[in-house]
């Protein structure tokens, strides 16, 4: 089998946190034998085509002069409009372009089907690139195509793109509910992304975080993107209740985004500079080494003013494959991970509160730690392991396959 995998969001080089999870599936599938071919946007310094793990990778440009394409990778193209609003003008021309080189690429290789990630703009390329070339298309939802894109056009071309695909995949019961809602879609099936169970593992000694941090500290972790959705505030905002049991604690921030100054400013208010610890962007192997070194890893996501919300929480599935208990809030597709008080404990959005006596609870109890570690790894395990993940997908593809024999 050949899949032709589209995503606007695609390692640009070793060690970068763009779309891991598209890699690692591709990853996958290509070690049982799929062919895969991986359509992504150029970015200025990126080679425009190159092989990673047997997978190869083909990045189209969409703008030129290319050092002033503004749209992907960084914060996300929503986030990046809302920071550039004239890099909505390149929003035409990433979709014509990739359009025009998928349809290159199918003519020199023919592929049995593509596979794109996230409605829009994947997914309506999908979609045009079947209508021209009659090739089939599994669209996977990631949830912010869904929660985020709320212009009534774009939702109507979301809708058409759903009910069009040969298949429709989305990575938590949240997300699927919403694209149902939008599509009347019924058989939307729910597959998560996974995890690379073999490189996240507990460590088999416990290593500290590198400096500033101390070895005897309670070590508060949280991992992702500084924008709003992610809920980093709220985090900030509970350590001083924390504090107040646990003078010793730190709080270490690992990402990048708009809202870094605006947490920093916060923290400073609130007389925590030496408590919260901004790391920036790290590998993957730095990542490990953080989840290795943490007492609990907080997800404190929100439903922003966009509604835009947490689709899944791949970075919880991470840290409790480490061997990390996890807190994350009761929205999106976090529920899909954390089953409260056996895989780890739910709080309400926006409530520091609530958050810092589940922090303080966890921190506490040594009996709870050892509970959510245990059922949390068994869950991530027997659930979540791109072993098991692909197998789904590759499934998926075969029923789309068949179907189209038939």
């Amino acid at each position: 089998m050949k899949v032709c995998i589209l995503s606007t969001s695609f390692p640009r080089f070793e060690g970068d946190t763009a779309g891991p999870f598209v890699h690692a599936l591709a990853k996958q599938l290509v070690k049982k034998g799929i062919r895969v071919q991986v359509v992504a946007p150029h970015e200025n310094g990126c080679k425009r085509a190159e092989t990673w793990d047997n997978v190869a990778v083909y990045r189209f440009p969409y703008f030129y002069p290319l050092k002033f394409q503004r749209l992907c990778y960084g914060a996300g193209i929503l986030k990046n409009i809302e920071k550039r609003p004239l890099a909505t003008l390149q929003v035409p021309t990433l979709v014509f372009s990739e359009i025009y080189h998928t349809l290159r690429l199918l003519a020199k290789r023919p592929y049995d089907l593509i596979h794109a990630h996230w409605t829009f703009p994947q997914g309506l390329v999908g979609r045009i690139v079947k209508g021209l070339h009659g090739i089939p298309c599994v669209t996977t939802i990631h949830g912010s195509d869904v929660y985020g894109l709320r212009n009534p056009v774009l939702r109507y071309v979301n809708a058409k793109v759903i009910r069009g695909s040969d298949a429709c995949t989305a990575n938590s019961v949240a997300t699927a509910a919403r694209a149902k809602k939008i599509s009347g879609r019924e058989d939307i099936q729910i597959i998560p992304m996974g995890v690379a169970m073999e490189f996240f593992k507990p460590a088999l000694e416990r290593s500290p975080n590198q400096e500033p941090l101390e070895t005897d500290e309670k070590r508060i972790l949280f991992v992702g993107r500084l924008i709003s959705v992610k809920g980093a505030e709220h985090l900030v905002r509970a350590l001083p209740k924390v504090l107040e049991k646990y003078p010793k604690a730190k709080a270490l921030v690992v990402g990048s985004g708009p809202e870094k100054d605006r947490l920093a400013s916060l923290a400073a208010d609130l007389g925590l500079q030496r408590v919260v610890h901004f790391k920036g962007q790290v590998s993957q192997e730095g990542l490990r080494k953080a989840y290795s070194g943490a007492d609990v890893v907080v997800l404190p996501s929100i439903r922003d003013k966009s509604g835009e919300t947490e689709g899944l929480g791949v970075v919880l599935l991470e840290a409790m494959a480490c061997g990390v208990p996890v807190i994350g809030s009761r929205v999106g597709g976090i529920p899909d991970i954390i089953k409260h008080g056996d895989t780890g404990l739910l709080v309400k959005e926006k409530d520091p509160d609530d958050l810092s006596e589940k922090l303080i609870l966890l921190l506490s109890n040594r009996r709870l730690r050892e509970t959510l570690i245990q059922k949390g790894l068994e869950y991530v395990e027997q659930n979540f392991s791109w072993d098991k993940i692909s197998d789904r997908f590759i499934n998926t593809y075969q029923d789309v396959l068949k179907k189209r024999l038939s």
